[in-house]
């Protein structure tokens, strides 16, 4: 995780599909490859984006 709390816009997916977005406020900003918790569930970050200089990650649910 890189430096400062940060929110996030993000993606996430389950077996490839699209199950949720919205807004996610970090106390830093994961890398790839990092786990994030959202809504009890452990997702790893599969890519780190940006739109209009805000993060967008896009988050595989993790078995």
């Amino acid at each position: 995780m890189i430096g400062g709390q940060v929110t996030c816009i993000y993606r996430a997916y389950e077996d490839g599909e699209l199950v949720v977005t919205g807004r996610l406020t970090l106390d830093d900003l994961p890398a790839v490859g990092d786990t994030v918790p959202l809504n009890g569930r452990p997702y790893t970050v599969r890519a780190l984006d940006y739109d209009g200089g805000e993060p967008v990650l896009s988050l595989e649910r993790r078995p």
